[in-house]
């Protein structure tokens, strides 16, 4: 029998959930939304395991590999989710004993981080980083073929990384001048609401401030490069450390493209140590199904 793996990407407000074959073939693809109580939530997830293995009679499941966005210890216990209001949560054993399937969890970041090394812009590196930006920052490492999570599960909280810039603001996590102040789509409105024409206007967004940049508004591209001069910041001090072959820029507030991949790379090249300095940037290529991808390689893939 052909053999078949679920990867199911649990985000604050939806849930993504593929059938994923041995060689990386999306065979089907559900979204549900997201319930907060968690007992509920695994049985909404159990219940659309079991529809989809319906239509695919004459194969094999091997399991399930689940991201959530919060840490995650020994594959199985997510240490809180913020976003759905979790707090301990053993995710294998509740879903294991739901499906009767072995089940791999980890971090959201990290997953996608795997599926784009699988099927994605990272095919043939086992040494990189995937910067995920979008309302906040959130980064997957990956070392020799493996996620790297650390000795907590939050390994690759990149987005609370340190830099030079708005020293002054503080960060949710508590702590000032964290990178996601200023590189993400919510630091980078709340730097354009300081200037005009954007602290004029009730709703502005990330989007308004790229295009605002691409129509040669001065303010904006400042705004712009700054963002991407604090991510290229962050990134010397992770090469430094990991000495990753490629980083890959994925998110929403990746589409502004070389506005922002451009001062990325260009303050790296200035900042890194020269002997870490070959890594490649490119964009992620999976998108949404990254983190689809990464659950299956969590059984398929080996290093």
């Amino acid at each position: 029998m052909r053999e078949v793996c679920f990867g199911i990407d649990v985000g604050g407000t939806t849930v993504k959930l593929g059938l994923v074959s041995q060689d990386g073939e999306l065979l089907e693809k559900r979204e549900f939304p997201s319930i907060r109580d968690p007992d509920a939530m695994m049985d909404h997830i159990a219940d659309h395991m079991n529809q989809v293995m319906e239509h695919f009679p004459d194969c094999a499941c091997v399991g399930a590999g689940v991201g959530v966005p919060g840490p995650v210890m020994e594959e199985s216990i997510v240490r809180g989710c913020t976003n759905l209001g979790w707090g301990d949560v053993n995710v294998a054993r509740g879903l294991g004993h739901r499906t009767s399937l072995p089940i791999r969890v980890s971090n959201d970041a990290n997953l996608a981080a795997m599926g784009e090394m699988w099927r994605g812009g990272g095919q043939g590196c086992k040494n990189l980083v995937l910067l995920t930006v979008g309302t906040g920052i959130g980064g997957g490492i990956i070392c020799d073929g493996h996620i790297l999570s650390g000795s907590m599960g939050g390994g690759g909280e990149v987005g609370h990384i340190p830099t030079s810039f708005h020293p002054e603001w503080r960060c949710s996590c508590g702590n000032y001048g964290c990178l996601e102040l200023t590189a993400s789509a919510r630091g980078i409105i709340q730097a354009a609401r300081q200037f005009s024409p954007f602290k004029d206007q009730a709703a502005t967004t990330a989007k308004d401030v790229f295009d605002a940049a691409q129509e040669g508004n001065e303010t904006a591209r400042q705004i712009i490069h700054q963002a991407g001069s604090a991510l290229g910041e962050a990134a010397a001090v992770l090469a430094c450390v990991l000495n990753p072959e490629l980083f890959l820029i994925g998110g929403g507030v990746s589409a502004a493209g070389h506005a922002l991949l451009d001062p990325i790379e260009n303050t790296f090249r200035e900042k890194v140590f020269p002997p870490c300095g070959q890594a490649r940037f490119d964009k992620a290529q999976l998108g949404n199904n990254a983190g689809i991808l990464g659950g299956a390689a969590l059984f398929f893939y080996q290093p």
